[in-house]
């Protein structure tokens, strides 16, 4: 039996159509249903239910994002498994598998990813879709505003030197010209109090380079996102969150939104994760490690107008490790992201889908002229578990469900 790659399941496994490379290794969640898989729709708020924008007729593959010039925000996700629950979530009855190709301008791109495990570069059968596209993507509406959501085919630590997915976020961000960049997905969660479906709202994001990209000038830099509106988090009706909280063993009933400026994303250049003997030297750097924010924010740094989150949510806990066998750690950590990646992506979404919401109905408070996120260079953060600072409750009245 093959032995499973942690790094593999993370990226590549898809719970909406379990590949069969995955039953081959083992991967027990491959064997389950779909639906035992993916979250379940919460009680959105009337009118406010995401609705998918279909493209009649469909644009060719070649075709640019000009034409979704001034949407009201971008939502770009990189793994199988978040795309499939922003689907099932945001363009219900339209899964991946009916999202579009985007493969403009992909000769640019032939010459820069040059990583030999890069889905970019995977002739394998079951990659086709991924095997020389910049990624799939799909149109919804959220109320009124229009959002396009962006599955990214690049990704930091498999492409290569030249981190082309720089490129391609700086050509979504100019081509779409949102007000509202969000970037979303999974993470592992670092230490104990980070339980499996928490979603942390980053207050900074960080590199934390340790392999191929140790030696680069930002191997270590962060950056701060917008701030949230005030009551954002604190407005978000617990039943959203609960329904599918609830499908995940050991997590807590209402998932737990972390989102104080010292609540860290940890942008890291290979698969890692915390154990409990802290293999890959994450705890005391953030609440959650992941593959791309920090990668997005140096891209974007200094667009005009421009709000930007990095919204993630944790598929996999901190993983015992009493033998300190982290080959063994990986088996398990690979294990659980696939049962639950898809479900507790479901409290990001609806983070995600909080964030618009508020940018649609709350009129702005006032900012500089040149307002976008405030992005810039920080000293390194050491010690991002402080307590969680004090909000502003929710101005807004709860609305009714339907």
């Amino acid at each position: 039996m093959a032995q499973l790659s942690f790094a593999d399941v993370r990226l590549n496994y898809d719970p909406s159509a379990p590949q069969q490379r995955f039953r081959e290794a083992g991967l027990e969640a491959a064997f389950a249903s779909p639906a035992a898989q993916l979250p379940a729709a919460p009680p959105w708020p009337a009118d406010w239910a995401p609705k998918p924008i279909t493209l009649t007729p469909p644009p060719a593959e070649t075709d640019d994002l000009s034409r979704f010039k001034g949407y009201d925000a971008v939502v770009v996700t990189w793994t199988a498994a978040e795309a499939a629950a922003l689907a099932a979530l945001f363009t219900p009855g339209y899964p991946t598998s009916t999202w579009l190709e985007y493969r403009h301008g992909i000769s640019a791109y032939l010459p820069l990813v040059t990583g030999p495990v890069a889905p970019f570069n995977d002739k394998a059968s079951d990659m086709a879709r991924y095997f020389h596209s910049l990624g799939l993507y799909f149109p919804c509406q959220i109320g009124s505003a229009k959002v396009l959501l962006f599955k990214s085919g690049l990704h930091l630590a498999y492409d290569g030197p030249a981190t082309p997915v720089k490129k391609l976020m700086a050509e979504i961000a100019q081509t779409v010209s949102p007000k509202l960049f969000i970037t979303t997905g999974t993470a592992g969660a670092i230490g104990s109090d980070v339980l499996l479906g928490d979603v942390v709202v980053g207050g900074t994001v960080r590199f934390d380079c340790t392999s191929q990209f140790k030696n680069e000038p930002w191997h270590n830099a962060s950056f701060t996102p917008s701030p949230l509106s005030s009551g954002v988090v604190e407005g978000i009706d617990p039943a959203l969150l609960q329904i599918n909280a609830s499908r995940v063993p050991n997590a807590r009933s209402t998932p737990k939104i972390w989102h104080a400026k010292t609540d860290a994303i940890v942008t890291t250049d290979v698969f890692a994760f915390d154990d409990s003997t802290d293999y890959y030297k994450l705890q005391g750097l953030g609440r959650v490690c992941e593959m791309g924010d920090a990668m997005v924010a140096s891209e974007l740094e200094g667009m005009k107008g421009l709000s930007w989150h990095a919204i993630r949510n944790a598929s996999d806990p901190q993983i015992p490790n009493p033998t300190h066998d982290i080959k063994e750690a990986d088996q398990q950590a690979a294990q659980i992201y696939a049962k639950y990646g898809g479900l507790t992506t479901a409290a990001s979404v609806i983070t995600t889908w909080a964030v618009i919401h508020s940018a649609a109905t709350l009129k702005p408070a006032v900012t500089h002229i040149d307002s976008g996120f405030k992005l810039g260079r920080l000293s390194p953060v050491r010690d991002s578990h402080g307590a969680t600072e004090d909000v502003e409750p929710s101005t807004t009245a709860k609305e009714k469900r339907s």
